[in-house]
C-alpha cells in the first residue's frame, strides 16, 4: 500500500514537471527550415522592418510579443533568413552600457530551464562563455561574452546543424569577398 502510494507521488511529480517544461519554452511561431513567404503571412504582435545584406534579412521583434507565455523584458528575437529561408532563430538581451538586462539572468535562466543545466559557479553574474546543446534535430548554442564596449554579449542562437553549415559557409563567402 505504501509502496503505491509512493510509485503514485513520484509519477505525478515526474508528469508535473515534465508538464511544466514543456510549457516553459516560447513558440517561436515559425518552424526552422520555413520559406520566409509562410513567415511574412503569419500575424505578430509587432514586426520590425527587416534588416537587410545581400541574401540575408533579419526580421526583429521583442519577445514579450512573440513568446507572450514568457517573463522575457528586454529580451529581442531575430528570425535569420537565407536565400528565403529561416536558416536560425536568435533571442538577444537588449542591454546597455550597464548590462542591466544580464543582470537579472532572465536568457540565462531561460536556457537552463529549456536546454539544460550548466555550471555558473556560485555567482551566475560573473559567468562569461557559451554553452552548446544538442536537442533533437535542433543546435542551440547560450552565449554570454562581454563586448570590446563593455556591453555583454548575451544570446541563445537555434538552428540545426545543416542549417547552420549553410550559414556559416555563408559568413565566410561574405569575409572572403570583403578581403579582395
Amino acid at each position: 500500500m505504501v509502496k503505491n502510494k509512493i510509485i503514485l507521488i513520484i509519477s505525478f511529480l515526474i508528469l508535473t514537471l515534465s508538464i511544466s517544461s514543456a510549457q516553459a519554452a516560447c513558440d517561436f511561431q515559425a518552424e526552422l527550415g520555413e520559406k520566409k513567404s509562410k513567415f511574412e503571412k503569419r500575424k505578430f504582435q509587432s514586426r520590425g522592418f527587416p534588416m537587410e545584406h545581400v541574401g540575408l534579412e533579419v526580421f526583429p521583434m521583442l519577445a514579450k510579443d512573440v513568446c507572450s507565455n514568457q517573463k522575457l523584458e528586454d529580451i529581442g528575437i531575430e528570425y535569420k533568413f537565407l536565400n528565403d529561408e529561416l536558416i536560425a532563430i536568435n533571442m538577444v538581451a537588449l542591454n546597455g552600457e550597464d548590462n542591466s538586462v544580464s543582470e537579472k539572468l532572465t536568457l540565462m535562466n531561460y536556457a537552463k530551464n529549456n536546454y539544460g543545466a550548466f555550471d555558473t559557479t556560485q555567482n551566475p553574474r560573473a559567468y562569461s562563455g557559451f554553452e552548446i546543446y544538442e536537442k533533437s534535430n535542433q543546435f542551440i548554442v547560450y552565449q554570454r561574452l562581454p563586448g570590446d564596449d563593455g556591453i555583454m554579449n548575451e544570446q541563445i542562437y537555434i538552428t540545426t546543424k545543416e542549417l547552420d553549415a549553410k550559414l556559416m559557409n555563408f559568413y565566410t563567402k561574405m569575409e572572403l569577398e570583403g578581403i579582395q
